[in-house]
């Protein structure tokens, strides 16, 4: 949902700003003949990439860009196998990315990363406005546990140990390219491909359940969303920004209840 917000924007002029690049290349992991239809004019090149947890699957598809843009892991709420399913597609896709354009695309100048908000709280927000978060910030959910757990708790996890490699790999490895980190809550808005109930993203699937009452909402929950067509424009803003190099950045648009 992120990236068919992502693509949009940039390719719409209403969105980029002066200087920001246009798309040349997208990998995925399935076929690019939606995209190609949503795009059909467009600057846009795929490269498959059948598994973003090997070793070395971006190779190809970074090579001669300026700018990369890695958007969300799969947020699943029910999953087979916690390990599989979440945390290595995660955390070895994200650091896979990094690999590549270190070894390999000496040209690019930042890296984006679609990370969560999920990565830094712990528990309900159930403070209106008492915290500021910083990059100091995680949840505190360990490996054993994530393991463990339901699909929800393994996916916060997911997000963590992905950004806290991120950051360790901007440290240890000196990257001559800069680092941003977008951390936005639940992702709502339009769907650009078409959806069934079975095929339904999670974020989105708690709007659908809340209207069919097959949920009991708790009145002192309180969490943050934002609009996925707001997180597309934070993401081109922060393409190319110096303000933006190796930040953590939270993209909310408000909190409900």
């Amino acid at each position: 949902q992120v990236l068919l917000g992502l693509l949009p924007c940039i390719f719409s002029k209403s969105c980029s700003r002066e200087g920001t690049p246009y798309v040349q290349r997208y990998a995925r992991t399935g076929s690019p003949k939606f995209f190609r239809e949503q795009f059909p004019t467009s600057k846009l090149s795929f490269a498959i990439v059948p598994d973003i947890a090997v070793p070395s699957a971006f190779d190809d598809a970074v090579k001669d860009m300026d700018y990369v843009v890695h958007t969300a892991s799969p947020f699943k709420a029910i999953v087979e196998d916690n390990l599989k399913d979440l945390l290595l597609p995660a955390l070895n896709g994200t650091q896979e990315v990094l690999k590549s354009v270190q070894q390999y695309a000496q040209s690019v100048k930042q890296v984006a990363i679609t990370s969560s908000f999920a990565a830094v709280f712990s528990g309900p927000l159930n403070l209106r406005g008492q915290k500021t978060y910083t990059e100091e910030d995680w949840n505190d959910i360990s490996w054993d546990e994530a393991l463990k757990s339901d699909g929800r708790v393994a996916y916060r996890a997911s997000k963590k140990f992905a950004e806290m490699a991120v950051w360790d790999f901007v440290k240890t490895h000196k990257a001559p390219f800069s680092v941003t980190v977008l951390n936005p809550p639940l992702v709502w808005g339009p769907m650009k491909q078409e959806v069934s109930l079975s095929t339904l993203n999670t974020s989105n699937s708690y709007i659908y359940n809340l209207m069919q009452n097959t949920v009991n909402p708790d009145p002192s929950y309180i969490f943050g969303f934002v609009d996925v067509r707001d997180l597309a424009i934070a993401h081109v803003a922060a393409i190319g920004n110096p303000k933006a190099e190796n930040q953590g950045i939270i993209v909310s648009g408000g909190l409900y209840t």
